[in-house]
C-alpha cells in the first residue's frame, strides 16, 4: 500500500473523466438570472434562501449571502459558479475525481462544447463582480504562476476523418484570474493533458513529463531516472510520482524530480528540487542527513525508499520519511532550510493510518493549516496534531478514544473530521484544533465547511442552497 503502485493519471483516463474535456475563450457580458432564482443582479447581494441547519463553529451564526443548490470554485477573494445554457447552476460533483482537500476539482462538464455563463463573485458579499459568456465542454479549478488560484476553461474541437486521414482532436484550454481577466490561452493536440501553475503538464513516455507554458515560452522536461523508471502527474494533489517518492510537481518558481525512480535501484529514491526555469538543481534530499527516527544501514543508507516533500514556502521545505524497511507505515516529518540544507527544529514520527482504497495522500502526509501553523496526522491511533516549523506535537489521541480522521482546519484553528465505529456510518464532529475541545460532536456531512483563504470566510453547499459564513467572531 504504502508504495502508491496506482498511478493517478492513468486511473482517471481510464474512468474517462479527464481525457475529452476541452475550452473556449468567453466574451463579457451581464445578463440577469434566467432562472428567477432571485439570485440578485450584477452589484447587488444576492437573497437566496434562508439557513435554518446547525451552528458550525468557526463561522458566525448566519451565512452574510446565499445561492441556490450550487458548488463554486474559490478564486481567492472571488467565488466562480457555471450557468448552463439554462440558467442553472453547475453542482459539480460526480464530474470527476476530487482534489484530496474536498475542494472542487471540475465543477461543469459537458459530452460536447456548449454556452455557458461563469460567474464570478465577491465571497464576502455574494455581488457579480463579472460574467462571461464561454462555449466549453469542462470548466475546472487551477492555478495560474505560483500557485495564484484561476479557473481553467476547456473546448474541445474534433476533424473527423476524410476516409484516408486519422481523425484529429485539438483542445483549447484558456486562464482566467480571479477578475474575470484572461492570464492565457493555449492550443493542444489531442486532449489527455493537465493544466497546473500556468502550464500544459503532458506525460512524455513513462519516465517523463512535460511542461509547457501557457502563453507562450520554452517547454521542459521533468524527467525520473532509474532502473525501469516511471514518472507521472497526480491531478488531485498536484504530486509528482516518481514510486515511492512524491512531491508537488511545480511550487512556486521551482519544479520535482525522483533520482533512482525504481525499486530495482539499488540506491534510494532522492527527491531533487530544481529551478523551474533552468532545471537548475537547487536542493535535494541526498544532500542533507535524514532526520532521526529515519533507520539507517550499515553504509548509511535509508533502509526506506518511501519519501515526500508536503509543502515549500519560505525558503523552507517540510518533508516526510519512511521510517525503515520493515515500518512500511511509519514516517518522520521534518523541515530544512533549502539554503543550507541544515534541519530546522525538531521532528515528528508518526504510524499513519493504513488505508488500502486511498493510493495518494493518506501515509506520509497531513492536513494543513490555511497559515500553516497546524498540522494533523491520520495515524493508527487517530488524529495527532503537530507544528510544522519545529515538529513539536501539540496533542494526539491515545488508545482507547474513538479514533477521528482529521478532513481540514479553518483559518481561526477549528479542526473538522469524522470517526466511525465498526459498522456505523460516519459522524462528523468539529474540535479545537490547539486543545482538542470538541466543539460539535454531530455535524451533517454536508455542513463542514470549505473556506476562502485570503478571506476567511466559510461556505457549504447542501440540498437546501449554497451558503457564505463570516468567521465565528
Amino acid at each position: 500500500m504504502n508504495k502508491y503502485t496506482v498511478t493517478a493519471v492513468g486511473l482517471v483516463l481510464a474512468l474517462g473523466l479527464v481525457s475529452g474535456c476541452g475550452s473556449s475563450g468567453g466574451s463579457g457580458s451581464a445578463p440577469g438570472p434566467k432562472d428567477g432564482n432571485s439570485a440578485g443582479p450584477d452589484g447587488a447581494t444576492p437573497k437566496g434562501p434562508a439557513y435554518s441547519g446547525p451552528a458550525i463553529p468557526g463561522l458566525a451564526a448566519r451565512p452574510v449571502w446565499s445561492l441556490p443548490p450550487a458548488h463554486a470554485i474559490d478564486l481567492g477573494d472571488t467565488l466562480l459558479f457555471v450557468k448552463d445554457a439554462q440558467g442553472k447552476y453547475a453542482i459539480g460533483r460526480g464530474y470527476a475525481w476530487e482534489p484530496v482537500d474536498g475542494s472542487i476539482g471540475t465543477l461543469h462538464f459537458t459530452n460536447d462544447p456548449e454556452p455557458a455563463t461563469l460567474e464570478f463573485r465577491n465571497v464576502k458579499t455574494g455581488q457579480v463582480r463579472k460574467t462571461l459568456e464561454v462555449t466549453t465542454d469542462r470548466v475546472a479549478a487551477t492555478t495560474w504562476h505560483d500557485g495564484v488560484p484561476a479557473v481553467a476553461v476547456f473546448a474541445r474541437a474534433t476533424t473527423e476523418s476524410d476516409g484516408l486521414s486519422e481523425e484529429k482532436t485539438t483542445t483549447t484550454v484558456t486562464v482566467y484570474g480571479s477578475d474575470g481577466t484572461e492570464l492565457g490561452k493555449a492550443t493542444t493536440k489531442g486532449d489527455k493533458f493537465d493544466v497546473h501553475d500556468g502550464h500544459v503538464i503532458e506525460q512524455d513516455g513513462d519516465e517523463s513529463l512535460k511542461l509547457t507554458p501557457i502563453g507562450g515560452g520554452a517547454a521542459r522536461k521533468v524527467t525520473c531516472t532509474g532502473q525501469l523508471a516511471r514518472c507521472s502527474f497526480d491531478p488531485r494533489n498536484n504530486e509528482i510520482d516518481g514510486g515511492q517518492a512524491h512531491a508537488p510537481l511545480i511550487t512556486g518558481k521551482y519544479a520535482f524530480h525522483v533520482e533512482n525512480a525504481s525499486t530495482y535501484e539499488d540506491e534510494p529514491e532522492q527527491l531533487v528540487m530544481t529551478d523551474l526555469a533552468t532545471g537548475e538543481k537547487v536542493w535535494s534530499t541526498a544532500d542533507v542527513t535524514p532526520p532521526a527516527g529515519v533507520e539507517l544501514d550499515e553504509d548509511g543508507e535509508r533502509t526506506s525508499g518511501a519519501l515526500r516533500v508536503l509543502d515549500v514556502r519560505d525558503g523552507r521545505v517540510l518533508t516526510a520519511w519512511g521510517a525503515g524497511a520493515l515500518s512500511p507505515d511509519t514516517w518522520v516529518t521534518a523541515t530544512y532550510d533549502i539554503a543550507s540544507g541544515k534541519q530546522v527544529g525538531g521532528s515528528s514520527k508518526y504510524s499513519y493510518e493504513d488505508s488500502p482504497t486511498d493510493t495518494i495522500n493518506t501515509e506520509g502526509s497531513s492536513v494543513f493549516a490555511p497559515d500553516h501553523t497546524l498540522a494533523a496526522a491520520h495515524t493508527e491511533q487517530g488524529t495527532a496534531v503537530w507544528q510544522p516549523a519545529d515538529g513539536k506535537e501539540v496533542w494526539a489521541q491515545k488508545e482507547g478514544e474513538k479514533a477521528m480522521e482529521p478532513l481540514r482546519f479553518s483559518p481561526n484553528g477549528v479542526l473538522y473530521g469524522t470517526t466511525k465505529d465498526d459498522f456505523g456510518p460516519s459522524v462528523f464532529l468539529a474540535v479545537d484544533g490547539r486543545t482538542k475541545k470538541v466543539l460539535a460532536k454531530t455535524l451533517p456531512e454536508e455542513n463542514i465547511p470549505l473556506f476562502s483563504q485570503q478571506s476567511g470566510y466559510g461556505y457549504i453547499s447542501t440540498q437546501k442552497g449554497f451558503f457564505v459564513f463570516p468567521a465565528q467572531g
